[in-house]
């Protein structure tokens, strides 16, 4: 943000260099706009979850969701509907804080770590859940046979 500012200061004749402008500054423009921005941590997207994660996307994700409810005859049957969805769960990464509208949800996309912690959840529709399963990485053994 800082970076911006200065370099369209300098752009419009009002900074002499385009560096980057103060802490004061930020601080002050952040003061001043306090009702529609705000400092925040964007939650962590998937490079390949981003990528695939377009309005289109979604809409026939959802479209042929309404075909199989449909086809199976779940309309009327949400305990009969589940979702299982597994996380990852990686201490190390920690985004840094950006400048966003007020209410809005920021995401920061990043690549995978190893380090990774599994979790796995699975809720039906009607609101039946199942107790959440964790995955840690364990020493793989292997036994190797000669013949």
């Amino acid at each position: 943000m800082q970076q911006m500012a200065g370099e369209l200061a300098h752009h419009l004749g009002k900074h002499a260099t385009d560096k980057p402008l103060s802490n004061c500054w930020l601080y002050g423009f952040l003061k001043r706009w306090e009702s529609r921005i705000s400092t925040l941590k964007p939650s962590a997207l998937d490079s390949n979850r981003a990528k695939h994660s377009t309005p289109e996307i979604v809409a026939k994700y959802f479209d042929n969701l309404e075909v199989a409810i449909a086809e199976y005859g779940l309309q009327e049957r949400p305990d009969c509907i589940y979702n299982l969805d597994e996380t990852g769960i990686s201490p190390e990464h920690r985004p840094p804080n950006i400048i966003a509208p007020i209410k809005e949800k920021a995401q920061a996309v990043t690549s995978p770590r190893s380090a990774t912690k599994t979790l796995i959840a699975c809720a039906s529709a009607s609101g039946h859940h199942l107790p959440p399963y964790f995955v840690f990485k364990g020493l793989l053994k292997s036994k190797r046979t000669n013949f």
